[in-house]
């Protein structure tokens, strides 16, 4: 197939690193920085530049902002190929998927809505790797309207490129999920830093404080309008959070000790549960691959 890359930065660099390494599909970029297209071109990590409006491709996948992305497919959606699939991996769905599944159904386009879930500290295309999605999951959001036959074709490339588990929800369910496993945790990161034992704190910092701190250095201009357009949900979870640390802070108030040990063992039989169904899953996905491995 002819694959359009558009935004070549830490998830479309290596979208396009994986697709060339790891099959043998024509792989174009696009991305307003020439310099990247130039260097990705030297490397051997693209066929060659393009457009979406040229409307030759079979697939094109949209690795940009949110809101950039509405706005460039808006834009370009009249020049897409007929039948071909138009594919984001923004970390929002909600309306969008809702509004581009129907426009470009009308236009005679595939659209699915996906998020990898993978990624880096680093950002921009010089952070980019080939095995970035390597056995990652891979979330689509299909709704009412949604090709099936387009939803098998991004699974099966999505597993060529690396990913391990294909997870299936609703817009909705995305939104709330990842309100909850990604926003919430950045939140909670820039606040526990913005502490006055921050100023020594790493000579007296173990594994636990840089987890709780990693992802403080989040870029402010795209993770605040992820909040922003993201924020009923998120809000519901930030209240939940902050109603649970009440609870930590009533106990330490009154002293009461039996109280805390309570708490901390809630705490501790979730985390188990969790650790426990993530071992399953992880089991799960060894003894399908397996599988495949002998069936080949």
């Amino acid at each position: 197939m002819k694959i359009l890359i558009v935004g070549m930065g830490l998830i479309g660099g290596s979208v396009c690193k994986a697709l060339k390494a790891k099959t043998n599909h024509e792989v174009y970029g696009c991305d307003v920085d020439e310099t990247v297209l130039q260097t990705a071109r030297e490397e051997n990590v693209i066929d060659g530049f393009g457009k979406m409006e040229d409307g030759i491709y079979d697939i094109c996948i949209i690795c940009l902002h949110h809101r950039t992305a509405q706005d460039c497919i808006k834009q370009a959606l009249p020049f897409l190929k007929k039948g071909s699939i138009l594919m984001d991996m923004c970390g929002l769905k909600g309306q969008m998927v809702l509004e581009f599944t129907n426009a470009c159904r009308i236009a005679g386009i595939y659209y699915v809505g996906t998020h990898p879930m993978a990624g880096r500290e680093k950002s921009g295309y010089a952070a980019s790797i080939p095995n970035l999605f390597d056995h990652a999951n891979f979330i689509i959001t299909p709704t009412y309207g949604t090709n099936s036959g387009a939803v098998d074709q991004v699974s099966a490339l999505a597993k060529e490129i690396g990913f391990g588990k294909i997870v299936l929800t609703t817009p909705h369910r995305h939104d709330d999920m990842i309100a909850y496993t990604s926003q919430l945790a950045h939140i909670v990161s820039s606040s526990y830093v913005k502490d006055d034992c921050m100023d020594d704190a790493i000579s007296f910092s173990g594994g636990s404080f840089q987890d709780m701190t990693r992802v403080a250095t989040m870029d402010e201009k795209m993770w605040a309008s992820l909040f922003m357009d993201n924020r009923l949900l998120l809000l519901h979870h930030l209240e939940l959070l902050i109603a649970h640390l009440a609870e930590y802070r009533t106990a330490l108030e009154v002293q009461d000790e039996s109280a805390l040990q309570l708490l901390i063992a809630d705490g501790r039989r979730v985390q188990e549960e969790n650790v426990r169904r993530r071992k399953c899953a992880l089991k799960e996905q060894e003894q399908d691959l397996e599988k495949k491995e002998q069936n080949t």
